[in-house]
């Protein structure tokens, strides 16, 4: 493919995979095709941009060594169209959803497996981020109750020991019993 143009090449439509990197707080954008030829950007936008510049430079010195350009797998592997087999009550079941949903069987069913292949990134993510907010509820949760020391409390809850209130209680039912209008033990 070395008879083209370098304008020629840069035209050609290569996939590009983004995908976020938690450790460098970036995205990146790589060519699946162009090994080697990827770029970083702090927004998906800002790493395409970057990549396509990154595009340009790996076409115009593979060009220079004398280097075989590959093709675009985008446009020779991937016609948008599959055939899948499935039960017939999964079949009724996803008619029912997409009419329900205001949608095509097709756009329903695309929908369905954007959300599965974007869904398993974020359900890790969102693991991620569980786990590190259990973290430091339990660090909190560990840090007040060694502050409290020797203090004889008559709850476990953080709020009703410091004497927060709610909104809607008023300063009468906290100073006329023992009891918040809840029926929250209060301490003396």
């Amino acid at each position: 493919m070395n008879s083209n143009s370098l304008e020629d090449l840069q035209a050609l439509d290569y996939p590009v995979k983004i995908e976020y990197d938690k450790e460098d707080g970036l995205f990146v954008a790589e060519f699946l095709d162009l090994p080697g030829c990827s770029a970083a950007g702090s927004t998906v936008a800002e790493a395409y941009e970057t990549a396509q510049q990154a595009k340009a430079e790996w076409l115009r010195v593979t060009l220079e060594q004398g280097l075989p350009v590959p093709k675009p797998s985008k446009t020779r592997d991937f016609s948008g169209r599959i055939l899948v087999r499935l039960p017939v009550s999964l079949h009724a079941t996803l008619v029912d959803r997409a009419r329900i949903n205001g949608s095509s069987l097709n756009q329903y069913i695309v929908h369905l497996l954007s959300a599965g292949a974007v869904g398993h990134q974020i359900s890790s993510q969102l693991e991620t981020v569980t786990g590190h907010l259990q973290e430091m509820v339990s660090r909190l949760d560990a840090g007040f109750h060694r502050q409290l020391g020797g203090i004889s409390r008559l709850t476990d809850h953080p709020s009703e020991i410091l004497g927060w209130q709610m909104p809607h209680q008023t300063l009468a039912a906290r100073s006329s019993s023992p009891t918040s209008a809840h029926g929250v033990a209060r301490l003396i």
